[in-house]
């Protein structure tokens, strides 16, 4: 069920109410009695968006798991290779790999966010191009089409979709998994167009189109031990 941009998952369990709960990983579950109307969840689901948005917003507000400095030592991770930060100090700003060395260039002063806001901007436009140069590919595939996507950095999802207005939102960190991670995530979204809930169908259409889904989902959410 996808309310307002936002996916909720609903299992039913033999209870008398509803309850409604956030991980913090961005997973918004309700648990409905067996015979509750889809009506009546999504009533409930509406009801409580606010509340949600609150929660989701309080979880992509913490704290990184690692204060990133970007200095030399530090570990970049690249669509799923590692690398190991150098700073050289500069005039100008510039990124580069070389071999399994990240090269960083900014000024000796920069401060740390100064360096957090130029990497992200690296770090996007390095994602924009893996994305824009799978997407067709999967549009194709699934004969599914988006009108438009974007990338934001989300700590708490990896995609979100809006299936009516045909709008997809990539997490920024998504730069850091393997390309097969980033074309299951495509995909993920895309299927929302067609089927708004992970219920039997959407793992169905999954499963058409991307039959190792599940073990590249499963690498997707090991963690790298790396902010950005």
């Amino acid at each position: 069920m996808i309310i307002e941009d936002i996916k909720i998952e609903v299992q039913r369990k033999c209870i008398k109410n509803m309850h409604l709960h956030v991980e913090p990983d961005g997973r918004v579950f309700i648990t409905a009695p067996l015979y509750a109307a889809e009506t009546e969840i999504e009533s409930f689901a509406r009801a409580n968006v606010s509340w949600i948005r609150n929660t989701l917003k309080k979880y992509d507000s913490l704290p990184e798991r690692t204060e990133r400095r970007y200095e030399t030592g530090e570990t970049v991770f690249v669509f799923g290779e590692e690398y190991r930060l150098v700073f050289v100090p500069g005039n100008g700003n510039a990124f580069s790999i070389n071999g399994n060395k990240a090269i960083l260039i900014m000024k000796p002063d920069s401060t740390a966010e100064q360096r957090t806001e130029y990497m992200r901007g690296v770090f996007r436009n390095i994602l924009s191009s893996q994305i824009e140069s799978l997407f067709p590919k999967w549009e194709k595939i699934t004969g599914l089409k988006a009108r438009e996507w974007h990338i934001k950095y989300m700590k708490t999802r990896w995609g979100t979709c809006n299936p009516s207005a045909k709008r997809i939102w990539f997490s920024l960190l998504l730069v850091q998994h393997p390309v097969k991670c980033i074309e299951y995530v495509i995909l993920h979204e895309l299927n929302h167009f067609k089927v708004h809930n992970h219920g039997k169908d959407f793992k169905a259409e999954m499963d058409k189109f991307m039959p190792q889904w599940r073990d590249v989902k499963k690498e997707l959410n090991i963690p790298l031990h790396s902010a950005m």
